[in-house]
């Protein structure tokens, strides 16, 4: 957008200016005033600076700095017009250039708005706003909607207030840095419900997103909108808790999303590093979800990320409720969840359910947790890697395809390290690898439930299925087609180093052409198990 600046003119008057001849008059050696005729007039004993066009600089003909005294647009420190001229005195029509290639010249472009900490300018590429709020707050006002930040650290929480503002770094992740203070959420998203504004078309990409705090998505917090999330580093967020280690705003919604919070919107969070935040692990039972993600409500795209040592009492990694949210191409690795004791007369010390997804109530079209690798998390009581927990009439729907799910742990029960059915739940469960989780590998908590467990192999964990049934009848009963055999990976040792593990199949695997006869590959042959087999399966 093209928003026109006005210049103002400033014209001298000056005393010893001859309005007939239109030349400065000095005074000569006599002391009268003489028409001055240049250098060569040797009867002035010196030659006063002259602003010919009133602009405040003298010209550099007589010791001045102003380049062009004919011309009251230019003088040092001049705004650049798009004029084709020097305005500022530098040596060239610097800020002429187009770059952000849209055919309006950077001297006249306010769109990107542009950022650089500390720095105190208008928003152009050279001269940029010295805070991020600045720029989204003007680039949002003015329908431009395009806000880029130079390197460094932004020591701000930043508030959308309702735009639909796509906010990019120019150096990426490893130079851009929003530091939140640990008191409030470094970005916050909220529709404000009255329909004026759009937060929709939001866009964060390209930061270390660090140091965010409050009682909710530490990180990013979103709400009733579907912003992209995409490209950044969240890591080392952590909700913050009073002094008897409560959530702040635990009486509502406090506690959930050390990473992202959002709640009934349907945000898409893409290619991230989701690392090292704490939804108040240890904290207690009611709050404290979702390590890295906490979701309730909405239909958010949960793709192509790396989470990874993130903590929360429930949902390590993720947890969810209420929700569509699809799930697909994660690695979900070292997160873990432990809380305190439910009052739910199990005796158990500590309660955590979901190291890495934990799945409290499902969703009305369905959520779907496909193609992931889901490793080496760990839960003090259900669902090392994933858990499926609570029942609901309305909201009934969960299915687990395709994913690995390999040498994760519960620390305090037999209640499925791998995966756990919890309370009469009714997942969908086919195409997955459960191999070497230190405990039972697939745990269904109630026989009666009509949940479905097909063409999944289950090997290699400690005990394999459900160590309270030994003829494991209880898993065998809910489908057909699974195996329990040597997936044969890539490369993958129960080393507690889930960097060096390669989950992809040997050529020859029981596994390939052994999923889900209906579900085919991308190369329309039968799908494979695992995290690269199935439709969703190139990643």
């Amino acid at each position: 957008m093209r928003i026109l600046v006005p210049v103002l003119f400033l014209v001298a008057c000056n005393a010893g200016f001859n309005s007939n001849t239109k030349d400065p008059v000095h005074a000569d050696s006599g002391g009268n005033d003489t028409v001055d005729t240049g250098p060569e007039d040797t009867g002035d004993s010196a030659v006063l600076p002259v602003d010919a066009d009133g602009d405040g600089h003298s010209s550099i003909e007589t010791g001045g700095d102003d380049c062009d005294d004919s011309d009251p647009t230019t003088y040092p420190g001049a705004p650049e017009l798009c004029d084709g001229k020097d305005n500022d005195c530098s040596g060239g029509t610097d800020g002429e250039g187009d770059t952000d290639g849209d055919g309006t010249l950077d001297c006249d472009d306010y769109c990107p708005v542009y950022a650089m900490p500390a720095a105190s300018g208008d928003g152009r590429p050279n001269d940029p706003y010295g805070l991020l709020q600045d720029a989204v707050d003007a680039a949002g006002a003015s329908g431009c909607n395009e806000v880029r930040a130079y390197y460094g650290t932004y020591e701000e929480n930043v508030d959308f207030h309702g735009y639909g503002v796509n906010v990019e770094s120019i150096s990426g992740p490893s130079s851009t840095t929003i530091d939140g203070g640990g008191d409030d959420s470094c970005f916050i998203l909220e529709e404000d419900g009255d329909g004026d504004l759009d937060e929709d078309g939001a866009r964060i990409y390209g930061f270390t997103i660090t140091n965010g705090g409050g009682g909710t998505g530490a990180g990013i917090r979103i709400k009733g909108c579907s912003p992209t999330i995409e490209g950044n580093v969240i890591t080392g967020n952590t909700i913050t808790t009073d002094t008897a280690g409560n959530p702040v705003g635990s009486a509502g919604a406090g506690g959930v999303g050390g990473g992202i919070r959002t709640y009934n919107g349907s945000p898409a969070i893409l290619d991230n590093e989701i690392s090292d935040n704490d939804a108040c692990m240890d904290g207690p039972e009611n709050g404290c979800d979702g390590g890295a993600i906490d979701i309730r409500g909405g239909a958010p795209t949960v793709m192509g990320n790396d989470m990874f040592g993130n903590t929360a009492g429930d949902g390590g990694a993720i947890w969810v409720a209420y929700s569509d949210a699809y799930i697909a191409q994660n690695y979900i690795q070292g997160n873990e969840a432990d809380d305190s004791a439910e009052a739910d007369g199990e005796g158990l010390a500590k309660d955590g359910q979901g190291g890495g997804i934990d799945v409290q109530i499902g969703g009305a079209t369905g959520t779907i947790i496909t193609n992931n690798v889901i490793s080496d998390n760990v839960a003090s009581a259900l669902g090392g890697g994933v858990v499926v927990y609570e029942p609901n009439a309305s909201y009934p729907k969960v299915t687990v395809t395709n994913n690995v799910i390999a040498f994760n742990n519960v620390i305090e029960t037999d209640w499925g390290a791998g995966f756990t059915q919890w309370n009469s739940t009714t997942p969908v469960v086919y195409g997955n690898i459960l191999y070497g989780n230190l405990g039972v590998g697939a745990y269904a908590d109630d026989a009666a439930s009509t949940f479905s467990f097909s063409y999944n192999d289950v090997y290699g964990n400690f005990p394999d299925y459900d160590d309270s049934d030994a003829s494991n009848d209880l898993w065998a009963s809910k489908g057909t087609g699974n195996l329990s055999a040597d997936p044969t990976f890539t490369g993958a040792s129960n080393d507690v180093d889930f960097t060096n593990d390669d989950f992809t199949l040997k050529a020859g695997s029981v596994c390939i052409d052994a999923g889900k006869p209906d579900v085919l590959d991308a190369d329309g042959s039968r799908s494979d198990m695992g995290a690269w087999g199935g439709t969703a399966g190139v990643w």
